[in-house]
């Protein structure tokens, strides 16, 4: 006859315990990282096939009307031109992504926004659940202040779907984008007497000063991209080849060294840029004589205006390792920061008669 205490006990024992909680341990450490992948993956995914969109609308915007879009439409009455310089419409102003939107499946937005005069889009308008009378809103009932797809946003972007700054009362205005038109070598600023810009992004303006106004000063500018300001571009003005030559891509959104630098010289942050529905150098283009991904490494970089403008120029994206653009043959291209300059300031020119071989 055995013994009560002969009987084995019931249940686990504590080292049993602690072997199965290390086992799970490692399973979830072994997971994780292919579950953040995957759900990588299908941002990348996503974004591409946003780049996808957007390169097909500026397709069939060229197909109506013969040309892309204006990188940006905007008048200063100095140097840049409008092609209705001169007439009562000369106020008429908006942005590279606006102008895509009747082929975004947005006819609405396109109707309901007022061509002639731009201050009247940053009104709260009844038609979105304004009141009329306030002018940029921060509840998102203005024109301007609209988030209408997801296809101008990148998932693996951080941060607000309207823009941010240091002053709260500057904050949720602008909706804010992702995606860009390639200016070529640089996008930001238009114009500047000192440093390389989207007017010269060769030497300062200096070097190459705007005439003063007419309809036609715009294409005068040395910007070698396929988007500039107040002038329109087309298939044929990418001589370097359109497989061969980026039409659009993103701006990645994560910087803390430039967001904890800006106070007390300004108090822009990163997530100040990108206001889709502005109309504005910084706004509407990047440029490929930046490296991609650039980041502010210093508040030194940040009071430096040089190293400022390649921040805002940068390409780049949360997408590991690189940055996705559209061609302008309408593919997409994934392209590693690792890439030769050369190269990569070659693939932003539409007319640089650069030789080169593709490293992606």
């Amino acid at each position: 006859m055995n013994s009560r205490n002969d009987k084995k006990p019931n249940g686990f024992t504590l080292v049993e315990l602690l072997v199965v909680i290390a086992i799970i341990g490692v399973m979830v450490g072994l997971l994780l990282p292919a579950v953040q992948a995957a759900r990588e993956a299908a941002r990348r995914m996503s974004c591409s096939n946003n780049l996808k969109q957007l390169a097909l609308a500026s397709h069939n915007f060229h197909d109506t009307f013969g040309k892309f879009p204006y990188g940006m439409l905007r008048n200063d009455n100095n140097g840049w031109g409008h092609p209705e310089f001169g007439t009562p419409t000369v106020s008429r102003r908006y942005a590279l992504m606006h102008q895509l939107m009747m082929f975004c499946e947005q006819q609405a937005f396109w109707e309901n926004w007022d061509q002639l005069t731009f201050n009247n889009n940053r009104l709260s308008d009844p038609r979105f659940g304004g009141d009329g009378v306030t002018m940029d809103p921060t509840n998102a009932t203005s024109a301007v202040g609209q988030t209408l797809a997801n296809t101008l946003r990148c998932p693996s972007n951080p941060g607000s779907m309207w823009n941010v700054s240091h002053s709260p009362t500057g904050n949720g205005v602008y909706a804010r984008g992702d995606y860009f038109g390639c200016a070529g070598q640089r996008g930001y600023p238009g114009f500047n007497a000192t440093r390389p810009s989207l007017w010269n992004p060769f030497g300062p303006g200096s070097d190459y000063p705007r005439p003063p106004g007419g309809k036609s000063t715009a294409s005068q500018a040395r910007a070698n991209g396929m988007f500039s300001r107040c002038i329109q571009f087309g298939m044929r003005d990418a001589l370097d080849g359109t497989s061969n030559t980026i039409l659009l891509g993103e701006r990645a959104y994560f910087d803390p060294m430039f967001d904890q630098c800006g106070p007390p010289a300004t108090t822009t942050m990163i997530g100040n840029w990108g206001w889709v529905w502005f109309g504005a150098e910084g706004n509407a283009f990047l440029g490929t004589g930046v490296p991609i991904n650039y980041r502010i490494r210093s508040c030194a970089d940040m009071a430096d205006p040089v190293r400022y403008d390649d921040r805002i120029n940068a390409f780049g994206s949360m997408h590991p390792g690189g940055v996705q653009v559209a061609m302008t043959d309408g593919s997409v291209r994934f392209v590693s920061e690792s890439i030769s300059a050369l190269v990569f300031n070659a693939m932003g020119t539409r007319a640089g008669n650069e030789v080169f071989t593709s490293e992606n």
